[in-house]
């Protein structure tokens, strides 16, 4: 019987066999309990380690961290963490490194790092569309940023998952300094016996050094701190000997970071029960009086007409109907963009040929593709190869044709949009939301993508996803709660956005079971997207 981890492993014959031997045996020789089953990596199968095929350590700080709110100092440590450990894609680790390194936010204050990296692949997408580099060129960076891109939603993912497992106790708020210091602790004290053992001389830098002396005195190892001085090798000699009567004096034990009491993990963070907000949110429509169950019934069978006739969701013809983009801002584009392409209005492409428009924050919306094509017609009929900005000077388009031809399609999405905004404008059948169309639609997609995370209570690393994706996700819903009216249990002490959400789910499951048949209605997939109506 093979027992997974719950990730993909690749199957290894000698390994099951190993594993298959191990667990067989019912009891021991003194007819005592048999032993634990265990996976293939010798955990305990339905432990927390087994289900996310993850070191306990890991566990307790992923339970502690999110990535969407991390410094980059503390982001770096974790991919070297991971990486160590085999738990996390070399390659990947490599390119969030580089780009916290490079692009100098190791010392930021905390970040959502989801937002960085997708923000990273975007703009060089913008960059192929806008026809400034060829796709051939930028497709190992492209890659590089999904890759990262995908890893840190899993983390996120796991975080939000871990919250609810409280066989995993939580690292303390300085657990990943803690956990680098360890790192490095076990790092040198590898390389020092090899060292030892083959008479060569005990090396160790000043800032590995501190680090070590930190992990070792925190486990109570007599060590005085590192002199300024270590080339001679004495401060290393005592540091390995001090490592060694540990080992001696706590055979079988590994060092630890701290950890959270149970108690104070759980601690809520509310001050007082929440109240109902004032402000126009969700999908609110008009104030009406309450409609006869003809009248329901008559607009529901209106809407399942809409719907048919456009193929697509009513959330998604609401949102069209009330957001005009020929009067958004880039940034409102760019929100609007991405939440048609979740509701499968626009393909990915459509969606991507938006990209030098939204990413490069150009004004007035629908006239940015024209005057692009303009001005490239005007240096096509000088015989000048057009140009574009770099930060060494202006550099020529590697691409010609295919800005051109992005511009074409922009333009084209822009304008079926725009039509399509217009005809809804006489169907009575789609009632646009009250105000903010844009802003509650976002504020849906927030509420259904956690309803359905929730609800699938994933269990292992697989199937983990995201609650949310920054806190402007963690507001849609608290908003949309507040209308529906939920009553939301007042909590003490400090819990992140995954703690409070984990909770007003159990909230709103409990005004659920009061209000059969109320809540926010789950958009229905779409049958065709925006390209029907060209």
């Amino acid at each position: 019987m093979i027992v997974n981890n719950g990730l993909t492993v690749s199957f290894r014959p000698q390994a099951a066999a190993v594993f298959s031997s191990r667990v067989q045996g019912v009891a021991d020789e003194g007819g005592g309990k048999p032993e634990p089953l265990q996976d293939l990596n010798g955990r305990v199968v339905g432990t927390p380690e087994s289900r996310y095929g993850l070191s306990t350590r890991t566990l307790q700080l992923l339970k502690q961290y999110d990535v969407r709110s991390m410094s980059g100092r503390d982001l770096y440590a974790l991919t070297e963490i991971l990486g160590a450990n085999d738990e996390m894609d070399g390659e990947t680790a490599a390119v969030i490194r580089a780009d916290i390194a490079n692009k100098g936010w190791k010392g930021s204050g905390e970040v959502n790092t989801l937002e960085i990296f997708s923000k990273r692949r975007d703009d060089e997408m913008a960059g192929v569309k806008a026809g400034e580099v060829s796709l051939r060129f930028a497709d190992y960076a492209i890659k590089g940023y999904e890759r990262a891109q995908q890893t840190l939603e899993k983390l996120a993912a796991l975080h939000d998952a871990l919250q609810s497992e409280d066989d995993v106790q939580s690292a303390t708020a300085d657990g990943m300094s803690q956990a680098t210091d360890l790192l490095n602790l076990e790092r040198w004290a590898r390389s020092a016996e090899k060292a030892d053992a083959n008479g060569q001389a005990l090396l160790v830098d000043q800032e590995t050094a501190e680090s070590i002396g930190r992990a070792m005195r925190r486990a109570g190892m007599e060590l005085p701190p590192p002199s300024s001085d270590l080339e001679d090798g004495a401060w290393a000699r005592q540091a390995l000997q001090a490592h060694r009567t540990w080992q001696f004096r706590h055979p079988g034990d590994k060092l630890g970071i701290d950890l959270k009491p149970a108690d104070e993990a759980d601690k809520k963070v509310f001050k007082e029960a929440a109240k109902p907000s004032t402000e126009a949110v969700g999908e609110q429509l008009p104030q009406q009086a309450p409609a006869s169950p003809a009248k329901k019934a008559a607009e529901a069978m209106a809407g399942l007409q809409a719907q048919a006739q456009y193929g697509m969701s009513l959330s998604m013809l609401r949102l069209i109907k009330g957001a005009d983009i020929a009067s958004l801002s880039v940034e409102q584009v760019k929100q609007y963009s991405q939440l048609l392409r979740t509701g499968g209005v626009l393909s990915e492409d459509d969606a991507e040929s938006l990209l030098p428009l939204t990413q490069r924050g150009m004004v007035d919306p629908m006239s940015y593709y024209k005057r692009d094509l303009s001005w490239l017609a005007d240096m096509k009929a000088k015989g000048l190869t057009p140009q574009y900005a770099t930060a060494g000077g202006m550099a020529d388009l590697a691409n010609v044709e295919g800005r051109v031809r992005n511009d074409q399609q922009g333009q084209g999405v822009l304008e079926r949009l725009q039509a399509l905004h217009q005809a809804l404008q006489g169907d009575d059948r789609v009632k646009a939301a009250a105000t903010d169309s844009l802003g509650q639609a976002g504020d849906q997609a927030a509420f259904e993508r956690w309803a359905h995370v929730e609800q699938q209570g994933a269990r292992n690393a697989e199937a983990a996803e995201p609650e949310f994706r920054s806190q402007k996700d963690v507001d849609g819903i608290f908003r949309i709660l507040h209308r529906l009216g939920v009553e939301l249990t007042p909590m003490q002490g400090d819990s992140s956005a995954s703690q409070r959400l984990g909770q007003a789910w159990k909230d709103y499951q409990n005004w659920r079971s009061s209000h059969p048949g109320e809540g926010p209605a789950v958009a229905r997939a779409p049958a065709r997207g925006i390209d029907a109506y060209a």
